[in-house]
């Protein structure tokens, strides 16, 4: 049986227009291409690339062992920005309290997963697949797709699925979509996924287009080359859709000019057509791995962060949209309690996750419990709460499928969905 997996083993990478093509391997879904005013939910991932400090993005201010712990990076009053009389935000997230205080975004406290990996490539793995225990085979969001899919088999492109810009691994979907099954667009922005010629020559493109397809239209016996022709049409088409998405969606606010916030207001897009697409995935910019100066990198990023988030958001009230989707942050790991001789923080364990949605859409608040700073695993938070609760909420809760072969066993669900 030829499978995604293997036929990129076989067939390496095909570039086309621009866009590393196994991404796109078949036949569009055409079962799932309602709008979300028909009723749907989304789920958006946003992926905090590098070990975000959790200690600096929720502070226990109102603890003493921080400050002892944190002699130049811990962060005082009156810049932080106070949840209640125990914890606060970092100074940066400005505009993702002025969410929380409207009742938009759930903080779950020290989560992670049992005896943690400090190694970016392993612990980002894990997150992903959602499996501590052994070498990934797929992602928790490829297992959805598959049960969501009504036609999950190996040759089709589902648009349920989508990853926008370069989440670290390489061209592709990251592995949080790996499935044998089911296969998702990946691309990296709607302005820069379409089909190009030779702009000094008059007509080019269009040229060059016809004959693309004129070739991908023609069937053929061999089934490996029908995958890839299937493929290149299918590249064609959903470029040729998405840049009408683009033309026809006017957003409602100014993004900020980062990359980041560029990926979500694609997503504002995409989910403002029918295009179809139930889970995106995102990452932020930069990287959080702050082994030395830390402050003024966190702060950059935690900005980038807060403001992007909170213009999606708006952007989304303003279409109505809101309550149909739900934003989850994640980061491979945490950092150490304790800062390092480079007032930097070296990785660590148990972090803080954010969770947006509109009104009607989330019950706001902090879940979980705020790790002990002094009874420490060698310098290290304990975890509180096993990150796959957290999946197993959306899953089960927002997107209303069975989330126990999602995130393989039985993990207790939170309440921050309505």
């Amino acid at each position: 049986m030829l499978t995604r997996r293997n036929f990129c083993k076989t067939c390496g990478l095909m570039s086309m227009a621009g866009v590393m093509a196994p991404a796109f391997l078949a036949r569009t879904v055409t079962a799932t291409t309602s709008g979300l005013a028909a009723g749907k939910r989304a789920l958006v991932v946003v992926q905090m690339t590098g070990g975000n400090d959790g200690l600096n993005t929720l502070i226990p201010y109102a603890d003493s062992a921080y400050y002892t712990a944190r002699p130049t990076l811990g962060l005082k009053e009156p810049e932080i920005l106070k949840l209640n009389e125990q914890l606060a935000l970092h100074p940066s997230l400005k505009d993702l309290k002025e969410l929380y205080d409207k009742g938009q975004v759930a903080v779950v406290a020290g989560a992670g997963y049992p005896n943690p990996d400090y190694s970016h490539f392993r612990s980002m793995e894990i997150w992903q697949s959602a499996n501590p225990d052994s070498a990934a085979r797929d992602g928790w969001l490829g297992r959805y797709l598959n049960a969501a899919s009504s036609q999950g088999v190996p040759d089709a492109l589902t648009r349920l699925g989508m990853t926008i810009g370069n989440t670290g691994q390489g061209s592709g979907a990251p592995l949080a979509f790996w499935t044998d099954k089911t296969v998702v667009l990946s691309f990296g922005g709607i302005e820069r996924f379409q089909f190009r010629g030779d702009a000094g020559v008059k007509g080019d493109r269009e040229a060059r287009l016809a004959a693309a397809r004129k070739i991908y239209n023609v069937a053929t016996q061999n089934s490996a080359a029908e995958y890839i022709r299937t493929t290149a049409l299918d590249a064609l088409n959903a470029s040729e859709s998405l840049a009408k998405v683009a033309t026809d969606y006017k957003p409602a606010v100014t993004y900020p000019k980062t990359p980041f916030a560029d990926r979500l207001k694609n997503v504002a897009q995409i989910l403002n057509s029918d295009y179809g697409t139930r889970v995106f995935y995102v990452a932020t910019d930069g990287s959080y791995d702050t082994h030395f100066n830390q402050a003024i990198t966190h702060s950059r990023l935690h900005q980038t962060l807060s403001e992007g988030l909170a213009a999606f958001y708006k952007d989304l009230q303003a279409h109505g949209l809101d309550d149909s989707v739900m934003t989850m942050t994640f980061s491979e790991f945490g950092r150490r309690v304790a800062e390092n001789g480079s007032k930097g923080t070296d990785h660590g364990s148990a972090e803080p996750m954010f969770i947006l949605g509109g009104k009607n859409a989330i019950k706001p608040g902090i879940y979980g419990k705020q790790p002990s700073l002094t009874d420490l695993d060698n310098g290290n938070m304990k975890v509180q709460v096993d990150f796959r609760s957290v999946y197993a909420t959306l899953v089960k809760n927002w997107l209303g499928t069975d989330p126990k072969p999602i995130v393989g066993g039985d993990f207790p669900t939170l309440d921050f969905v309505r």
